[in-house]
């Protein structure tokens, strides 16, 4: 009891040490607010500057999908029937008339045959002997059939 008093005597002597206690711990707060704050802003930092490079890169493959389409239109054009025949009569060469055309015979041209991909079918050959046809009727005509018998005899016996 007396180790009690005598740290609370003390204590009511130095009221510093409560406002260091108090200091300290304001300053612990302080501390770990200004590194969540610096990890937040580091983050976000690295976040835009990420961002920012997305949209140059973004820009950069619109300019050169915008310079491929320009390259395809100018190809479409130059290749064009009208550019392609302005150019071959501006190197001298003109139009073919259909009697004009004339083949020459190459030496040792073998022509291209025809690729066959699979045989030729073969006649189906069947491998059982045929049913007689007393197995190939329904029952319906077997039964009609003797049905027909059983008349066919009883009008003969009773004649």
């Amino acid at each position: 009891m007396d180790r009690v008093q005598s740290l609370t005597q003390a204590y009511s002597q130095a009221p510093w040490r409560k406002q260091l206690q108090m200091m300290g711990l304001f300053l612990l707060v302080v501390v770990f607010a200004a590194i969540v704050a610096g990890i937040y802003l580091s983050v976000t930092a690295r976040a835009a500057e990420i961002g920012r490079q997305i949209q140059s890169l973004q820009s950069k493959i619109e300019d050169v999908e915008q310079t491929n389409s320009d390259l395809m239109s100018q190809l479409a054009f130059i290749t064009s029937a009208e550019q392609m025949r302005s150019r071959a009569l501006s190197m001298g060469f003109r139009p073919i008339e259909l009697a004009e055309p004339v083949f020459l015979p190459v030496p040792e041209y073998v022509e291209r045959q025809p690729v066959i991909l699979a045989p030729a079918p073969a006649p189906v050959v069947p491998s059982t002997p045929p049913l007689p046809a007393e197995y190939t009727e329904s029952l319906f005509v077997w039964l009609q059939r003797q049905i027909d018998r059983s008349t066919f005899l009883f009008f003969e016996v009773q004649e």
